[in-house]
């Protein structure tokens, strides 16, 4: 109870996350909702503010009721105002056809391989009647060119655009993008060709942000005058400026595989960092009358100036937010709960974007400090070590520690993987991050200077790449990584509620929480094994909706073999996006990857034709004789590479119950050969309008 009373601000932020959470996956119009809401803001009051109705509130239990409802419903209903779709003024309104749009860029452009990929704001749509203003914000992909490239952000345009409606996932297991970019308020996406885009020389971006991205666009021109270049300067950027569009996907993984992808999105270490540095430097206002004001003041500007430079990442919101409290109560004497600070940060940010709840590193980053704050300490008390340099490896590994525990379970949920030399690789990059950390602030601090600029830059270099090659060689490890793991939303919560139940065993050794906790161990084993049956009994053909590639699952009990073209095979990054996240849904733990001819007992593909267990297949993918008299009798036919057959000479040579059109055909051939298919009565099926089809076999 103790605790309760001393961070009041956690037990209002429960309900309140409750209501945005109602909101997100239950959202719903309440009529009348603000005269509701007047009447439970009249009931507060009154129990306050009068003394006739002898209400003692602060103990009143249905006081505390109306308090959580009151929370609960305004942060619904908050989350419902945020929700851009339900604006009356959202351009989705409109008819989405061949538009004519007024829109601005909301951000820098992301280049990809053959485009640029940018999030537009809708200001207005051309009618019939004249131009409407109007909300929103959609996805676009620009052609790339030199008018392309020299688009920044807030830069006015005029669009020609036909917007589609981002595609749910099309493969079972695959990311959710449509559901990521709604958390946005993304719903729409266009591609537009040089013609369609006209740019109106005019910019309305906001102008702090404005120049915190020049800001930031000039000091990785000093990165790079420096002489930095392809690993060092993407880390680089990533690790000071929050700057990650340059990563490629090998250093990516090698920093996932070893659980330091943290230091490579800017965070509460990096704004730590800079709070202790700007302290330092401000330390002769801590001698004038109002100096501590007066720094109070400048260390938040500091702060904040840095995370728009950084691009405002749910983590660093979190940490400078977080931060700012500290510095106010610091500079007012007043005393901070942790927790109670925690909250209030939490409560401030959701109230600008109720929709942060959402995000990956919001919720990671909230979990990691909890731990740490909660939980190393406990760790810490294990062992006493005299040697300072032992102390300090202690004090890390016991943060590395607190944090792996309070952030594992989502970690398995989000990612299949947990890095099993973590401990190692945090003993490396926290000290040698931060080392680079302080360099870097000082190489942008002397960038004028170029003979001292001149080594600060070699050391910077040197460093990024020891922390590069370091991270490289915990990832060869044998065993680094543990991967495929797939637990469902209702096993990490199971896992949280065991991780709780056994910290609060150790705290106050009753054994209750023991019990509760090895009941929750026990039912998520139940789950396991239940899990582990259905696994073991499956059987299923698996054909994928992969943009102009055919790919076929042949699943059985936890192995599984897909027959698929060599280069899509080769293909790590889309074999892991499109295939792989399926395979450990279900389970498997033998997978086999084939582009040719293969027997065994329950599967035989030759010259492609297909039998898994009493299923017969056949791939026409290419120009085939046949060289029976009579037709080759087929469960399932699977038509790909823009086949120029007709169905009537596909039925000549085929008896087949249904014909599957792959995605490696286009979109107009596809079109045509169901319009043939309905007109025979041919049973079919597409990919492309379905997603991936799961044949379950008995």
């Amino acid at each position: 109870m103790k605790v309760w009373n001393q961070a009041p601000l956690v037990r209002l932020l429960i309900p309140f996350l409750l209501g945005i959470l109602f909101a997100v996956y239950l959202p719903f119009y309440i009529s009348n909702i603000l005269f509701y809401c007047s009447i439970l803001f009249c009931l507060i009051a009154a129990i306050v503010l009068i003394p006739k109705l002898n209400i003692s509130y602060r103990k009143s239990f249905w006081f505390g009721v109306l308090i959580n409802i009151s929370l609960f419903i305004f942060a619904y209903q908050l989350t419902i105002y945020k929700t851009q779709k339900f604006s009356i003024s959202h351009f989705s309104n409109s008819d989405l056809g061949n538009s004519i749009l007024y829109a601005r860029l909301a951000d820098s452009y992301i280049e990809k391989e053959k485009s640029l990929k940018a999030i537009i704001e809708v200001l207005a749509v051309k009618e019939t009647k004249g131009w409407r203003k109007c909300s929103g914000k959609a996805l676009v992909y620009f052609k790339t060119d030199s008018s392309a490239l020299d688009l920044k952000y807030g830069d006015e345009l005029l669009l020609s655009v036909e917007f589609k409606e981002v595609v749910k996932p099309q493969n079972p297991g695959e990311f959710n993008y449509k559901r990521f970019l709604s958390f946005h308020h993304i719903y729409h996406q266009a591609y537009l060709n040089s013609d369609d885009c006209k740019s109106l020389n005019q910019n309305s971006g906001n102008a702090i942000l404005k120049s915190s991205i020049g800001l930031r666009n000039y000091l990785l021109d000093v990165l790079k005058q420096n002489k930095l270049t392809g690993d060092e300067l993407s880390v680089g950027a990533a690790l000071l400026l929050g700057y990650t569009d340059k990563l490629d996907a090998d250093i990516i993984s090698a920093y996932s595989s070893t659980g330091a992808l943290h230091v490579l999105s800017v965070s509460g270490l990096h704004v730590a960092i800079v709070y202790i540095v700007f302290s330092w430097l401000l330390v002769f206002l801590d001698k004038h009358k109002n100096g501590r004001i007066i720094k109070a003041v400048l260390l938040i500007l500091f702060l904040w100036f840095y995370a728009a430079l950084t691009g405002l990442s749910p983590s660093v919101l979190r940490a400078a937010t977080m931060f700012s409290f500290i510095i106010v109560a610091k500079a007012t004497n007043k005393h901070t709960n942790i927790y109670n600070t925690l909250a209030a940060s939490a409560l401030f940010l959701l109230l600008i974007n109720p929709y942060l709840i959402m995000e990956v590193g919001f919720q990671l980053s909230y979990l990691a400090v909890i731990g740490i704050v909660y939980i190393q300490p406990k760790i810490y008390e294990w062992f006493e070590l005299d040697n300072w340099l032992l102390d300090q490896v202690w004090t890390i590994t016991a943060v590395s520690i607190a944090a792996q525990i309070a952030t594992f379970p989502l970690g398995l949920h989000y990612f299949h993987q947990f890095p099993n030399y973590f401990l190692l690789s945090n003993l490396i990059v926290i000290p040698v991050s931060t080392l680079i950390i302080y360099l870097g602030i000082a190489l942008f601090s002397f960038s004028t200077i170029p003979l001292f600029v001149k080594y600060l830059a070699i050391i910077f270099t040197w460093l990024i790449w020891f922390l590069n090659a370091s991270v490289k060689w915990i990832e060869s490890l044998p065993f680094s990584l543990l991967q495929g793991i797939s637990i469902s939303v209702l096993e990490t919560w199971l896992l949280y509620g065991l991780i709780i139940l056994f910290l609060f065993y150790l705290s106050n050794r009753k054994y209750s929480f023991l019990i509760y906790s090895l009941s929750f161990c026990v039912v998520i084993l139940i789950s396991q094994v239940i899990e582990q049956q259905i696994q073991f009994n499956q059987r299923k053909i698996v054909v994928y909706n992969i943009a102009k590639t055919t790919a076929i699952d042949f699943v059985n009990s936890k192995q599984n073999i897909l027959l698929t073209d060599s280069v899509f095979a080769k293909n790590d990054s889309r074999l892991l996006f499109h295939v792989k996240h399926n395979w450990w849904d279900l389970g498997m733990n033998e997978s086999k990857i084939i582009s040719d001819n293969f027997i065994n007992n329950n599967l035989y593909v030759r010259n492609n034709f297909i039998r898994f267990f009493d299923k017969r297949l056949f791939v026409l993918n290419k120009a085939i004789q046949i060289n029976s008299t009579s037709k080759m009798n087929l469960d399932y036919l699977i038509v790909g590479n823009n086949q120029k057959m007709s169905i009537e000479n596909i039925r000549n040579i085929f008896r087949v119950k249904t014909i599957i059109f792959d995605s490696s055909n286009s979109e107009y051939r596809i079109k045509q050969w169901k319009a043939e298919c309905e007109e025979l009565n041919q049973e079919y099926c597409s990919t492309m309008d379905k997603g991936a089809l799961e044949i379950n076999i008995n």
